[in-house]
């Protein structure tokens, strides 16, 4: 069995969407020839909640190994508190011994935390590992220049002058979507050697074993309406698009709406980010916004427990989405408003998915012009949702989307590389 090192400072108990990438490649490894070791972080290091079902979710064939890290009660003190930052002085020095001794054939980097990448190209230099990146996230962002804070100007400045060197050394480039991918050929014209595949968040369906709507006990209780996950700057515009969209519904047909884990700050620096929305179109009283990231278990519990849900992205077409996979193993009726060009976009429309409505950022394709649009699809799907038919999950697109085969996609490109 070949041996891979998976350098991931967000594991599980982390509930954080690279935690659940590499859940999901863990859990299915030795399946495809591959034995994962995982080096990352005690979890008392990260800021967001632990969530010990993710633990168990893992299996147990697999070696974690933790690194040592800069406490971030202190280092916040001079504004750090990026995980890879913390624990980069360490990380080099436990990652080399640990090669001498276990001679890997090769080593993942999935970011963020990009600055984890500083010592990809050092190891390969002094050991000679060959070693893929995973882009769950972007390093550097094309609307960077929108951006007036100083930190985000100053930390894309190194992301661009960072990105060549790390990128150039790797035997294998991964991520979330093509749009990201292409991003980075055009920024650096030599990668296009370099083997490059989108491989996107897989699910899986055992998670979600319990939400078969036909099985769940029938209750009275007001329709509800709920959204699960983070809300970022670049996402802002498809609300001025989504809100009134759903503040339209609401005085046609009544519903109880509620938002979860809309941050992406940890305890005590998370902060509410529909305000403006609320309180323009006047939805104070049936909406509701929890901005703390929840753990896995629960997101998974509020899933099966809301009638409709709905998946949003962002402005830009690599958004991929890492709850996309989540809603369609679920069973559950949502709608997704999203970018034209992103992949949730494309693959529910190959699947034949009607409960969609895309946008883009041509002046007559922006978010806020679609608000009629989308508030007839939440109409329709309110009304039809007592006979909603799940997407079947034999579907061979969405069997090569589960964790499952999301693994097979990542072993088998890594084996040819090796």
């Amino acid at each position: 069995m070949k041996k891979i090192f998976i350098v991931a400072p967000h594991f599980p108990p982390s509930p954080a969407p690279p935690s659940q990438r590499v859940r999901l490649l863990v859990r299915h490894c030795s399946e495809f020839g591959f034995y994962p070791t995982i080096f990352t972080v005690a979890p008392k290091y990260r800021e967001e909640t632990a969530d010990e079902w993710m633990c168990e979710l893992l299996g147990n064939e697999y070696t974690e190994i933790r690194v040592n890290c800069f406490d971030q009660k202190k280092t916040r003190r001079f504004g750090i508190g990026d995980l890879g930052l913390r624990m980069l002085p360490f990380l080099f020095f436990k990652l080399r011994k640990t090669i001498k001794r276990e001679k890997p054939d090769f080593i993942l980097y999935p970011v963020p935390p990009w600055y984890i990448l500083i010592v990809a190209p050092l190891i390969k230099w002094s050991i000679g590992v060959k070693y893929g990146i995973d882009f769950i996230d972007p390093w550097v962002h094309e609307q960077s220049k929108e951006q007036s804070n100083f930190k985000h100007r100053f930390s894309q400045r190194i992301a661009r002058s960072l990105e060549g060197w790390v990128t150039k050394h790797a035997a294998i480039i991964f991520s979330v979507s093509e749009g990201i991918n292409a991003n980075l050929r055009a920024r650096h014209p030599k990668l296009s050697n370099t083997p490059m595949y989108a491989i996107p968040y897989g699910a899986e369906p055992g998670d979600f074993s319990g939400s078969d709507p036909n099985k769940l006990p029938v209750e009275s209780k007001p329709l509800m309406i709920r959204y699960i996950g983070a809300l970022w700057d670049d996402c802002y515009p498809v609300l001025d698009g989504l809100m009134p969209a759903l503040a339209g519904v609401h005085s046609e047909l009544p519903f109880s709406l509620e938002f979860y884990g809309t941050s992406y700050a940890g305890e005590g620096l998370a902060r509410p980010q529909l305000g403006k929305w609320v309180s323009q179109f006047n939805m104070q009283g049936y909406t509701i916004e929890k901005e703390l990231r929840i753990r896995y278990k629960k997101a998974v519990e509020l899933t099966i427990d809301a009638d409709i849900l709905f998946l949003m992205g962002g402005m830009q077409p690599y958004y991929a989405a890492s709850k996309l996979m989540g809603l369609v193993v679920s069973k559950k009726p949502f709608v997704a408003f999203v970018h034209r060009d992103s992949f949730p976009a494309i693959f529910l429309k190959k699947l034949g998915y009607p409960y969609i409505v895309t946008y883009a950022a041509e002046e007559e394709e922006l978010p806020a012009l679609k608000v009629e649009e989308l508030r007839h699809m939440f109409v329709q799907l309110i009304r039809e949702k007592d006979s909603f038919k799940p997407l079947d999950l034999n579907h061979p697109l969405i069997t090569a989307n589960t964790a499952q085969g999301m693994t097979k996609a990542f072993l088998d490109k890594i084996s040819a590389v090796l």
